[in-house]
């Protein structure tokens, strides 16, 4: 999860700023009333959101999709070396 950024007590996210797979997904799942425009002294950052909002979705949508975060996938079986493989076969059995 990412930190808040602070600007004149606003606590935001810039969503360009997000991991891409994190980009991809809140900018498909946010609705558009959500993402907020913050002019600053020198630029506007028009892609943001509410800190509080990152993180609802971030705790409640993000983590239940994402099987890095979550550990949904399990670990598959374990791999062989080649090598051993190929001394079991040759080595006579004792």
């Amino acid at each position: 999860m990412e930190n808040a950024r602070s600007y004149k007590g606003i606590e935001y996210i810039r969503i360009s700023d997000l991991p891409r797979d994190q980009q991809d997904q809140i900018r498909n799942i946010v609705s558009v009333d959500l993402v907020i425009k913050i002019k600053t002294d020198t630029t506007l950052l028009p892609d943001c959101i509410l800190y509080k909002d990152y993180v609802k979705w971030y705790e409640t949508i993000y983590t239940k999709m994402s099987p890095a975060e979550s550990g949904a996938i399990p670990p598959g079986p374990p791999k062989v070396n080649f090598l051993s493989r190929l001394m079991h076969k040759l080595l006579p059995n004792p």
